[in-house]
């Protein structure tokens, strides 16, 4: 073993696996074992001791092939067989037996691809072989008789030496070879490789091609070059088996890793994700994609890591596209030898043949077939059973319809190459049918059997005669006279049952496409009722606005220290106000079949349906048709969280019933507009069931016009809620009616059992009750809205509507809504209330508050250095000063006679109540008014004299205005604008006028002589 061995020749490897066929022919499971191990080696999934260590126990017994294999393994390593002990010396050691521990050490000799490539080489090409024809064994079987033949005459030639002339040379088999593999000249140009002294000859045959190496395709079970995959090593490796196929920086990068992750589970997981990609389970871009979670946190790592697997990224964030494919799912014949993922893209399902793939020949083609057919797009569907992208994930009853056609594809592939077989053999028949018994005799078919095709035939008996088809299709070739007509009665016979069968299958896969069509269109559906439970629960509906609330803090926190501007958190539209009569029909329906609410109960829930949402969306009582009024108004309501939560999903009712509603009107103008067409395009009266698909029988009639579909639908609800409708019944009607857009009401009943239990609280829950009270009450007061022009003068009491409600609710969400009515529409905005108050309540602090308020209240107390101030630098005029002393004892002589006299509320000239009151904010100490306190003073003769100064005033203000008029008109209009002026106001000057009659006339208002212009315009 100290001697350097040349490496193995092609014919060596192939002569081997021969061998080990024949050897092991009643067990085909060693051979395939035996590739398997080779294809791990290649893709250096285990080392040469691993390799040793496994072809030694599976030739174990056979110490020819154990000793044959000695020819591929690298310098350094050998095998030999001692009394049944395989002994393994490694780079010139002494020999141990191995056992069960190959150890090799890091000083032997590194491990070089170049001898046993050729050795890889040959397997790869097997298998193609093997895979290209594997629906014709005879003819991989052939090819392996040939190469045993030459094998032996090899065999042959060494033992005798130069005298011995082989009977079969390299030449010879190669033309047998090329003879069994027609048209397959991409199988006969590799195999070249293996024979060199036949290469002229394959050049000849092959003259279109420029040599043979142009004619190599890159195969998917080529070794993965090492700078692109990383080596992945099991837990029993150690790193010095990783410095023999890495580098220094390889090796760095993963003991970078190793740190990084601290956690041995974790390194193990990302060594794992490598060890897919190196078995081509995965691509490149996916491995990226699953150490995204491991190597995410470490750009640098990251970064190095997708250099080192040459991954990059487009412009759009996304892969380059040979990257981004999926992995291919080609995984027999041709599509093998071929990596698509590298190939030209066309859309997402083609892919462009490389330039280098030989096409294989078509003798049937003609001119126009190689002009107009596809010889370069593949097509690679999207695959509906095992897709890795949730994006193309069909839903399961798009799973039934791809069934059903897929079912009938195969069915119909059967019946056609049945058929065509059937042909072929009834050709023949009819041929032998002219011959007489001696030709009949010497007459043989061919691999094609008489028709164009070697394998449409082949599968066809095969499909009828299972394990005996090849005994049949041989009597066909030698004895065609005799084989023929029993055959072709067989294939008859299978043809009738088939159609007969189809028939049935046909009636099947009718039943299911119309069962799931509808289905497979609603996309939407499939998961809205499970979506939507958890949108209507109450948790939901309170989460959504307390996080709104949250927000609206925190954003008015980092913008400034000021607190945080009122407004609604969430605004909803009620568009059309008819839908709230259906709203309120389903929701008392289902209110009067509940035996858990009591009688008295029901009446106030009615109520509230039928009275108190009305008055609050501004609809007549009974009458939701027309809005009350045509002013902008707003009602405001302080509500808790039953009371929010209840008109939530009261307008998520009214939403959802107002699209169902538009659809149905939608459907209705298209099928108006499209009987119409047909009116006038085609001359066709079509009745309003009589659709083309209907007439064809494809669907059945429904016995709902589509000018019902709404108020059908408003009924179903109603059986669905009294459980007198099954619910998988109710949506595929609903599917039926509205499509696609059905999937919005699949959960009303289950809303308007929500709406139900809210009102059960509504009615009963003691804080609901005092709220809706408080609402009446108030809006007595006129502090619960009214129009929207005169809101301000409502500001006071509001605002003690509005502290009563947040004292009342102090203990829970106190919401703020306001049902504003504009432009024929009603919108409600919903406000959640910040009820806490910071305590002030600290002895000293209302010590000092006290003491502010007595000194306030007290007119003649002021601190000394207040006095001292005042008098230094006043802040008002003496003349006021002495008005106010003067007033000060005119108020003291007035309460010292009513001192003496009977209280009375009536002086001798007036009438006076002094009931205003103030209160001041604890935070601010800003003095507000008391709401309904009010000083109200009356003067009994203001009305008189008033009526008496009227004409004088009145004429006084007309003189001073007329003589500044009369100033400015004299310095800015001339005569001729003035006479202008006056005709324009008589209608004389028309030019641009509609045609007029313009009259003036004297009057005197308020004691002023004005002109007062009536124009009428004249009829045309």
């Amino acid at each position: 073993a100290g001697h350097q061995r040349q490496g193995p020749s092609p014919q060596h490897a192939l002569s081997y696996l021969d061998q080990v066929k024949l050897q092991f022919g009643n067990q085909p499971q060693v051979y395939n074992d035996f590739l398997d191990i080779m294809k791990e080696f290649k893709s250096q999934s285990i080392d040469t001791p691993g390799v040793i260590n496994r072809v030694s126990q599976l030739f174990k017994g056979h110490p020819d092939l154990i000793m044959g294999f000695n020819t591929f393994l690298p310098p350094g390593y050998k095998i030999e067989v001692q009394t049944n002990d395989l002994n393994i010396p490694i780079s010139g050691a002494s020999s141990q037996p191995a056992s069960h521990n190959h150890s090799t050490p890091s000083s032997g000799p590194p491990l070089q691809n170049n001898q046993p490539v050729e050795f890889n080489h040959a397997i790869n090409y097997v298998n193609k072989i093997k895979n290209r024809f594997q629906g014709q064994p005879d003819i991989y079987k052939a090819f392996l008789e040939i190469l045993h033949t030459y094998q032996k005459e090899q065999r042959n030639a060494k033992e005798a030496g130069s005298n011995y002339t082989p009977a079969l040379t390299e030449q010879e088999v190669y033309t047998q070879v090329a003879r069994l593999f027609k048209n397959q000249e991409d199988l006969l140009s590799e195999f070249g490789q293996f024979l060199p002294d036949a290469n002229s000859s394959m050049v000849s045959l092959c003259e279109h091609t420029s040599s043979a190496s142009s004619l190599l395709r890159k195969s998917s079970f080529c070794p993965v070059p090492s700078q692109k995959k990383p080596k992945i090593l099991g837990k029993e490796h150690g790193m010095t088996e990783v410095s023999k196929h890495s580098t220094s920086t390889e090796t760095m990068f993963f003991e970078k890793v190793k740190k990084a992750l601290r956690s041995s589970e974790a390194y193990d997981n990302f060594l794992r994700c490598l060890h897919i990609f190196n078995q081509e389970v995965i691509s490149r871009a996916e491995l990226v994609q699953l150490v995204i979670p491991f190597l995410g946190k470490f750009p640098e790592l990251f970064t190095w890591f997708k250099n080192f697997l040459g991954y990059r990224e487009s412009s759009h964030g996304e892969s380059s596209h040979a990257e981004s494919l999926p992995k291919e799912r080609a995984t027999e014949g041709i599509a093998m030898e071929i990596d698509y993922a590298s190939c030209k893209r066309l859309g997402s399902s083609y892919r462009a043949l490389p330039k280098s793939y030989q096409q294989p020949k078509c003798t049937g083609r003609t001119p126009l077939c190689r002009e107009v057919l596809n010889d370069t797009w593949v097509s690679f569907p999207s695959w509906s059973e095992d897709s890795t992208f949730v994006s193309s994930k069909k839903t399961q009853y798009e799973e039934h319809i791809y069934r059903c056609e897929d079912e009938r594809f195969e069915l119909d592939v059967v019946l056609e190459a049945n058929l065509a077989t059937i042909r072929a053999l009834e050709a023949v028949q009819r041929r032998l049918s002219r011959m007489s018994a001696e030709e009949q005799l010497r007459f043989k078919l061919d691999n094609t059997m008489g028709g164009s095709s070697e394998v449409i035939h082949r599968k066809a008996i095969q499909r009828i005669y299972g394990d005996k088809a090849h005994d049949i299709i041989d009597g066909l070739k030698k004895n065609p006279a005799v084989s023929v007509p029993i055959v072709l009665k067989r294939l008859k016979m299978k043809e009738e049952e088939w159609r007969e069968a189809q028939r049935g299958f046909n009636k099947i896969w009718r039943e299911q496409n119309e069962k799931y069509y509808l289905k497979s269109l609603d996309h939407q559906g499939i998961n809205f009722k499970q979506n939507d439970t958890k949108v209507l629960r109450s948790k939901t509906l309170l989460n959504e606005i307390e996080m709104l609330y949250d927000d609206h803090q925190d954003r008015a926190s980092e913008e400034t220290a000021t607190p945080p501007p009122s407004g609604p958190h969430i605004t909803q539209c009620y568009e059309d106000s008819q839908i709230m009569e259906d709203a309120a029909a389903l929701i008392i329906h289902h209110v009067k079949r509940q035996v858990g609410i009591q009688k008295e109960d029901k009446y106030k829930i009615k109520q509230i349906i039928h009275h108190f949402i009305p008055d609050l969306l501004f609809a007549r009582r009974g009458e939701l048709s027309d809005l009350r009024g045509t002013d902008d108004a707003y009602n405001m309501f302080f509500v808790n969280n039953y009371w929010y939560i209840f008109l939530r999903l009261h307008h998520i009712l009214c939403s959802r019933l107002l699209r169902i509603y538009g659809q149905a009107e939608k459907q209705i103008e298209e099928d108006a507009r499209e009987r119409e067409w047909e009116r006038e395009v085609l001359g066709l009266k079509r009745e309003k069931n009589e659709n083309p698909a209907i007439q064809l029988k494809m669907k059945e009639p429904m016995d709902v016009d589509v000018e019902d579909y709404y108020s059908v639908f408003l009924e179903m609800v109603r059986n669905l809620l009294d459980g007198n409708m099954e619910p998988i019944q109710y949506e595929d009607s609903l599917r039926e009616m509205f499509t696609i857009h059905a999937y919005i009401a699949f959960t009303m009943d289950k809303l308007i059992q929500s709406i139900v239990r809210q009102l059960q609280h509504l009615v009963t829950d003691d804080v609901c009750t005092r709220v809706t009270d408080m609402y009446l009450s108030e809006s007595a007061n006129k502090a619960t809205g009214g129009l929207l022009s005169t809101q301000t003068s409502r500001a006071t009491a509001e605002g003690t509507y509005q502290r009563k409600a947040e004292q009342l609710m102090s203990d829970e969400n106190c919401f703020k809504l306001m049902f504003v009515k504009s432009r024929g529409s009603v919108s409600l905005a919903m406000e959640l209330l910040d009820t806490e108050e910071e305590n002030s309540d600290e002895p000293a602090e209302a010590e000092r508050w006290s003491d502010y308020v007595g000194r306030y209240l007290n007119s003649d107390s002021a601190s000394p250095e207040l006095r001292e101030h005042l008098s230094q630098k006043p802040v008002f005029l003496p003349r006021n000063l002495r008005r106010i002393r003067k007033c000060q004892r005119g108020w003291e002589q007035l309460q010292q006679e009513r001192m003496n006299k009977v209280p009375s509320d009536k002086s001798q000239d007036g009438t006076s109540e002094l009931k205003m009151e103030c209160m001041f904010k604890l935070n601010s100490y800003k003095m507000v008014y008391v709401c309904k306190s009010e000083d109200y003073m009356y003067r009994h003769t203001a009305l008189t004299r008033a009526h008496q100064s009227q004409e004088r005033v009145n004429t006084r203000l007309h003189r001073r205005f007329h003589a500044w008029l009369d100033t400015w008109a004299k310095e800015h209009v001339t005569s001729d604008m003035a006479a202008d002026n006056r005709k324009w106001l008589m209608g004389e000057r028309r030019e641009g006028l509609l045609p007029c009659t313009t009259s003036c006339d004297p009057e005197v208002l308020h004691y002023i002589n004005v002109n007062k212009y009536r124009v009428k315009y004249r009829t045309l």
